[in-house]
């Protein structure tokens, strides 16, 4: 017996030798002379921008869901469509596209590319920021240490702990990019390397949050905008329309602008279900807007008309599809298109409601009201005459009309986010500008504004132990409203 134990002993451990030589000899024979081991930080900010172009910008969640909570679009016969699968996959892609943007951070390290970091930076912050506002509290300074920290069930940090983990980060990029630095590289799809342009949004990003967290911490609010006004040289903002932050589409399928991908007709004949909202088409046809046919064509009668919701929206024949304007080539029927992450109009807007509401110091508000509304009319190709006759409108004037001047900033900045649906629902939020009192049938008997936030997964509520307890959900769109949303009276 001891022999037969001896000599099984021997067995396995040549046993074990050959396996460890053949498994050595496999993987050295398996390695592919053709492929990349490792990967360049400029591509996976690609894939990072990429990700977040799809997602944010992409039918269901900008043509659909989002555009119709803002009052742009609706759907012909549609409701505010809720799908399990997909809200679980909505909140899977954004954090997708932020994992994409850590990883270039940490190869951007490993290469010592300060630009390229500070890119990708942004990139997450920006998507944190529209994931927080779609959601409330989600993971986030816990949400990338898997690697690192093995964390599997990140906690859930509130709004306000997001908002300042948001600014810290954007403050550290903006000082961080460097024009006499590092190339960012091809897989800038967004600047085409552009550093200054990055530092511009970087800035301007910072803006559009002070603004938001306003009425909720009107302290810290100030203290960015003024570090920001204040430090031009330092902490440049966007000025011209060429600073735009647009993710421009080569045009060729399988990359062409997600809304042409559902909605494009090359050969102009129009079909698709989704539409112009009233809410948009009224309010640019109340004061002769000329972008309105930018926006919208005219309907099959030759006018333009946009769907109204409301507990009647399927027995309206207005509500048809001959009656229903649909959404202007610009916007929809371009497979080389745009993808919007942030326009030039919107910081004019920011800093004339800032200097309108004394959140700083200056006689400034009318100039940068006039500048941001001429800037979306100038990147919607409206002539000059034109233009200069829309700016001395009454209710367009600054000091005219029966609006007042904040109603004014507020309401043009909502026209120049248009295709920035997450964008303008958040503002609408906010604001209640414009105010939008029509809800889908299924939700009008009870509710007198549009959604306020989205629900959160049923992944996260069964699967993460740190899910918040305190978030109230109501009719799956309605409940506890964002931390920044201080209107009263809404359900």
């Amino acid at each position: 017996m001891k022999i037969y134990t001896k000599n099984s002993f021997l067995v396995l451990v040549l046993f074990t030798l050959f396996l460890e030589s053949c498994t050595s000899e496999f993987e050295s024979m398996n390695v592919s002379p053709n492929s990349a081991t490792t990967v360049p930080a400029t591509n996976i900010l690609g894939k990072a921008l990429l990700n977040s172009s799809q997602i944010l910008f992409g039918e269901r969640l900008d043509a659909y869901y989002t555009a119709s909570y803002a009052g742009y679009n609706a759907p012909i016969g549609g409701d505010y469509e809720y799908r399990v699968g997909i809200n679980n996959s909505q909140w899977d892609a954004m954090y997708a596209s932020m994992t994409y943007a850590v990883e270039a951070m940490n190869v951007a390290n490993t290469e010592e590319n300060t630009n390229l970091y500070a890119a990708a930076l942004t990139l997450k912050s920006y998507m944190a920021h529209k994931t927080s506002d779609i959601w409330g509290a989600i993971p986030y300074s816990e949400a990338f240490n898997l690697k690192e920290e093995q964390t599997i069930y990140p906690k859930y940090d509130t709004e306000p702990e997001i908002y300042a983990q948001i600014l810290a980060e954007l403050k550290t990029a903006a000082d961080l990019f460097d024009t006499n630095g590092d190339d960012i590289g091809e897989g800038d799809f967004l600047y085409k390397g552009d550093v200054a342009k990055w530092r511009k949004f970087c800035n301007s990003l910072r803006l559009r949050i002070a603004i938001r967290m306003s009425s909720a911490d009107e302290a810290t609010a100030k203290t960015v905008i003024a570090s920001i006004v204040n430090n031009p040289s330092a902490y440049p903002v966007f000025e011209t329309n060429h600073d735009n932050a647009y993710f421009w589409w080569p045009g060729v399928v399988p990359d062409v602008e997600p809304w042409f991908a559902t909605m494009g007709a090359t050969d102009g004949n129009k079909i698709h279900g989704y539409r112009v909202n009233k809410t948009l088409v009224n309010t640019l046809q109340d004061n002769d807007d000329p972008r309105l046919p930018v926006y919208a064509d005219k309907n099959k009668y030759g006018v333009y008309h946009g769907y109204e919701f409301g507990p009647n929206q399927l027995n309206d024949t207005l509500n048809n599809g001959n009656n229903v304007s649909h959404i202007g080539d610009r916007f929809g029927n371009n497979p080389a298109g745009f993808s919007p992450f942030m326009n030039t109009a919107e910081v004019y807007f920011l800093l004339a409601e800032a200097y309108e509401r004394n959140l700083i110091s200056g006689d400034l508000a009318q100039v940068n009201y006039e500048t941001g509304l001429t800037m979306s009319l100038e990147e919607n190709e409206i002539a000059t005459e034109d233009i200069t006759t829309f700016l001395a409108q009454d209710e367009i004037a600054w000091d005219s009309g029966s609006s007042d001047n904040l109603y004014k900033i507020r309401i043009q900045k909502w026209i120049s986010l248009y295709k920035q649906s997450v964008e303008g629902w958040a503002e609408a939020r906010r604001t209640d500008v414009p105010l939008i009192q029509e809800v889908s049938r299924d939700y009008s008997a009870s509710h007198n504004r549009p959604p306020f936030r989205f629900p959160y997964p049923d992944s996260e509520k069964s699967l993460n132990t740190n899910f918040p307890t305190d978030v109230v959900e109501k009719d799956i769109f309605y409940g506890t409203q964002m931390w920044w949303d201080k209107r009263t009276g809404v359900q």
